[in-house]
C-alpha cells in the first residue's frame, strides 16, 4: 500500500461527527486532512475531536486534500458536489444525493464531465455480509419478495428527529437503501406503485425488470428496534439479507477502503450514477403519495 489518501471532510454535523470522520481518521488507507463547515464554530470542535486542523474556506480544504467525504444535508450537497467535482476530488457523497432529481442530476453531470469518480453512502453495500448476499441473489430464480426498514429514528429525543428528514419523511431518507437492497436482490425497478404517507408507514410495490415483484415497508415511527432487511422467493426457496446481523464495525472499515479504492480509479456499483436511479425511483414515489 502506497501513501494513504488524505481525505477533507465537509460537514460537521452528527453523521460527520460519529461516523464519516471517525472512520477516515482510523486509517490504515486514509488519513483525514481536516474538516470545514459552514458554521466554523462547529468545524473547529469536530477538528478537536477528531485530532485533525479546521479549515476557514471550503477551497482551502479541497486543496489540501487528495479526495472529499461531504456529509451534509441534501440541500447543501449539490452545490459542494459540483465544485469538488471542478476541482477533480473524488468524492464520497451521501445519500439521497439532493432534494430533487434535477439536483441529483447536476451532480451526476458534473462528475461525468471533470472525469471525478464517486462512491455514495448505501450503508448496507458496504455491509460484512452484502457480499454473501449478492453472489446469492444472482444465482437465484426469484419469483418475488419482501423487505422493510423499520426504525424510532424520526421519533423525540433521536438525533436523527430534525430538519429535512421530519419535513421530508423516511422515504427520502431511508429509500435508497431499501430500494437497492430490493435490487440487488431481484433486480431493477422499473415501476413503483406507493401508498400511505410520508411521515408515517410507507408501503410500495415494485415491478422488477425480470419479471418478479416485490413489497416494501418503510418506517421511521416505530418504537422499535431497527430492523433493515430484505428477502426473495422462488422454486429453490428463499435468500435473506438482515442488515442488523454481523459485525457493524466492519461496514465503516469496508466503506474506506473501498473509498480509497475508488479515489484511485477502482469502479464501485455504489456510485452517483446509481443514487440518482434510486432518487428517480422515490420521487417517482413521492409523486404518487402527494396526489
Amino acid at each position: 500500500m502506497g501513501q494513504p489518501l488524505a481525505v477533507g471532510l465537509i460537514g460537521a454535523g452528527p453523521w460527520a461527527r460519529a461516523v464519516t470522520g471517525p472512520v477516515f481518521a482510523a486509517g490504515p488507507e486514509t488519513v483525514l486532512a481536516g474538516v470545514w463547515s459552514r458554521t466554523g464554530s462547529n468545524a473547529h470542535e469536530a477538528a478537536g475531536a477528531l485530532g485533525t486542523r479546521a479549515f476557514d474556506d471550503v477551497d482551502s480544504l479541497l486543496d489540501a486534500c487528495d479526495a472529499v467525504a461531504i456529509a451534509v444535508a441534501p440541500g447543501a450537497q449539490v452545490e459542494l458536489a459540483i465544485r469538488a467535482a471542478e476541482r477533480r476530488r473524488p468524492v464520497l457523497l451521501e445519500k439521497p444525493l439532493a432534494f430533487d432529481v434535477d439536483g441529483a442530476r447536476r451532480i451526476t453531470d458534473a462528475l461525468a464531465e471533470h472525469n471525478v469518480p464517486s462512491l455514495v453512502m448505501l450503508t448496507y453495500r458496504f455491509h460484512p455480509e452484502f457480499e454473501r448476499f449478492r453472489a446469492e441473489a444472482a444465482a437465484f430464480d426469484a419469483l418475488g419478495g419482501r423487505g422493510c426498514f423499520l426504525s424510532g429514528a424520526f421519533l423525540a429525543g433521536s438525533p436523527y428527529a430534525v430538519g429535512w428528514r421530519l419535513e421530508r419523511g423516511a422515504l427520502l431518507d431511508v429509500g435508497p437503501h431499501l430500494l437497492d437492497l430490493h435490487e440487488v436482490a431481484l433486480g431493477e425497478v422499473v415501476a413503483v406503485r406507493a401508498a400511505g404517507d410520508v411521515h408515517g408507514w410507507v408501503s410500495l410495490t415494485l415491478e422488477h425488470a425480470g419479471g418478479a415483484t416485490s413489497q416494501a415497508s418503510i418506517c421511521c415511527r416505530a418504537a422499535i428496534e431497527s430492523v433493515t432487511a430484505v428477502e426473495a422467493f422462488g422454486p429453490a426457496g428463499a435468500i435473506r439479507f438482515d442488515g442488523r446481523t454481523g459485525d457493524r464495525r466492519a461496514i465503516g472499515d469496508n466503506m474506506r477502503r473501498t473509498f480509497a479504492a475508488v479515489a484511485r480509479g477502482e469502479h464501485h456499483a455504489s456510485d452517483a450514477a446509481r443514487a440518482l436511479h434510486l432518487q428517480e425511483l422515490i420521487a417517482s414515489a413521492e409523486r404518487q403519495l402527494a396526489g
